[in-house]
């Protein structure tokens, strides 16, 4: 394997990758058989390593999730074939070699855990080690350590989640996104915490959450079924506030809905499914607000018809460039 796909594979199983060598690496993954096959064998030569996981298993999603990505290609936005990536990898110190996959007991102890949400068409699923299930949207990194269900349950994300926590009034759930940690002891709710995204936004579906945001508010806050907590990062403010929890978590089951929502906030998270870039030729546009549903299997460019249809926006698609007019 030439250097730079080495340093790749590398960087993603640290962690490491973002923005445009994160795509890299997705678009060399999908590039060629041997590719995933090497990919694959260093996940399940990882997955050799802990004894506490069941390889088969883990080998057996991911075969699924291939089969599941080659059955929807079809579907997609032309040139925009980002491979799913639901695989638990470890994180790694040096190049790509036999002796990297070669763990001490006393390694194991702080081993790594990781998941990246796949290709935002359909939510990949995560079960941990005490039941609980974590859909994970697109673009999503998820982690936890072996210390996990020792006393605590600690997780860690980036992006977009919905979970349903098994429950344990002994060993508390909680999640750490950043500046906000979300404390449970058995419930459903749904997290918003893209690094793009100017808030982050806690969504309870049943059960009760406390909410704290240290280093950024002494306050701490809880949440009854039907309300959201939006941190505002930029402008340092926190809103409590009631929603209708289906808009917010219905990705989870293919769906998008959203009502009176801006443009700009639409296609940023179609950006995310389908791999794109967009631009306004006129900023106002940005502020035009819809409502509707969207099934997360339908074509990009039906979807784009669709709004054009409802309204007098238009589109333009260069490759995976969409340029928004009026």
């Amino acid at each position: 394997m030439e250097n730079e796909h080495s340093e790749l594979i590398i960087g993603y199983l640290q962690g490491r990758l973002q923005g445009r060598s994160l795509d890299d690496f997705y678009a060399w993954v999908n590039e060629s058989a041997e590719n995933k096959k090497l990919f694959f064998e260093t996940k399940a030569l990882y997955e050799a390593c802990a004894p506490s996981r069941d390889a088969s298993e883990i080998q057996d999603s991911w075969l699924r999730l291939l089969d599941k990505r080659k059955s929807r290609q079809r579907k997609r936005f032309p040139l925009l074939t980002r491979i799913s990536t639901y695989a638990a990898v470890a994180m790694f110190a040096a190049a790509v070699t036999s002796t990297v996959f070669i763990f001490s007991s006393k390694e194991h102890d702080g081993l790594i855990t990781r998941y990246v949400g796949g290709d935002g068409l359909e939510a990949d699923v995560v079960v941990l080690p005490d039941g609980t299930r974590v859909s994970l949207g697109s673009r999503t990194s998820f982690s936890y350590d072996s210390r996990y269900g020792k006393s605590k349950r600690v997780v860690y994300l980036e992006g977009e989640a919905y979970f349903e926590v098994a429950r344990n009034t002994n060993c508390p759930f909680i999640v750490h996104t950043g500046i906000q940690n979300v404390r449970v002891l058995g419930t459903s709710f749904g997290i918003t915490n893209y690094a793009d995204d100017q808030n982050l936004t806690t969504t309870l579906v049943n059960g009760k959450v406390q909410v704290e945001f240290p280093g950024f508010s002494d306050e701490v806050f809880l949440l009854e079924p039907g309300f959201q907590l939006a941190c505002d990062r930029q402008n340092r403010k926190i809103e409590k506030r009631t929603v209708d929890v289906y808009e917010y978590v219905a990705w989870k089951d293919g769906k998008y809905v959203f009502t009176r929502k801006r443009l700009e906030d639409i296609l940023t998270t179609l950006s995310r499914w389908y791999d794109f870039h967009v631009f306004f030729q006129n900023p106002e546009v940005k502020e035009v607000v819809f409502s509707g549903e969207l099934r997360r299997f339908d074509s990009f460019s039906d979807i784009l018809r669709l709004i054009e249809k409802t309204s007098d926006v238009k589109f333009t698609t260069t490759g995976n460039t969409v340029l928004v007019r009026e």
